[in-house]
């Protein structure tokens, strides 16, 4: 159930009622046990523009951004679009992760709490903070990546900088793409790069294009494979178009999906 918070002009009493306890699901079907493994051992805290930090109970997180529950009379009065610090961290294994976003949805969760959905904006210093050993918590993917179709090429430009690149989708994804490339053309770009992408797909008159980031690379034989994330928050074409590329994207993973059950039938 969405809510507005844009016509609230001060906080309450921080004498309010507390979030819930995560575990179940509230009035409004929001699970609000964690889906990230571990979660209890992470001190998560919030700041909004001009507030103190204040901590705030972890549900999701990924490399994309992060669900939080935090109490109703502490959610953003900005509402969706604010701006928002989140810092995580682990304390017995002593590391601090601080990432910037932006409020992408606020749900009312029981009566005194709020869901926020925040997605991150600045994945270059986010990536540059992190190791292998904080990818338990970040690199986890949320969305279903599926293959083109084997008989048809997905063509793909890369733009940096004066750098413009052209590849073939390895696979897609409603967040992002694996695009491959030669490797001396992909060794130009870095992971965190911004890049804008324009993606043409057979069977759609125009082009989708929008802004994304480079999040990893692999060799694959000659190649490279760069995986680029979606900047969902751009206004872009992109974003304007994204059901048409959902539509894409899901009707690849019904192909793959019906493929594969008619292999897993017996002869």
């Amino acid at each position: 159930m969405k809510f507005s918070l844009f016509k609230r002009s001060s906080r309450q009493s921080s004498d309010s009622a507390p979030p819930p306890k995560p575990g179940g699901r509230d009035e409004s079907g929001i699970p609000l046990s964690s889906a990230l493994p571990e979660a209890q051992d992470l001190t998560v805290m919030l700041q909004l523009e001009g507030q103190q930090p204040f901590r705030v109970d972890l549900h999701d997180m990924n490399i994309q951004g992060a669900e939080v529950i935090l109490p109703f009379h502490l959610a953003p009065l900005g509402g969706e679009g604010e701006v928002v610090q989140l810092t995580v961290q682990h304390v017995s294994d002593g590391w601090l992760v601080t990432a910037i976003g932006c409020v992408r949805r606020l749900n009312k969760c029981g009566s005194a709490a709020v869901f926020l959905e925040i997605q991150f904006t600045q994945l270059g210093d986010l990536y540059a903070q992190l190791d292998d050993a904080l990818g338990r918590y970040f690199n986890r993917r949320s969305a279903t990546r599926v293959k083109p179709d084997l008989e048809v090429d997905v063509r793909v430009k890369l733009s940096y900088g004066p750098h413009r690149l052209r590849g073939i989708a390895h696979d897609l994804s409603l967040t992002g793409l694996g695009v491959t490339l030669p490797l001396v053309q992909a060794a130009v770009f870095k992971s965190g790069e911004r890049v804008k992408a324009t993606i043409d797909i057979p069977g759609i008159s125009n082009e989708f294009e929008g802004p994304g980031v480079v999040k990893h690379g692999y060799r694959s034989g000659p190649n490279v494979v760069l995986g680029v994330e979606f900047d969902l928050l751009a206004d872009s074409p992109m974003r304007k178009r994204r059901p048409e590329y959902v539509k894409f994207v899901e009707g690849r993973r019904e192909a793959m999906e019906a493929w594969q059950h008619q292999l897993s039938r017996p002869a």
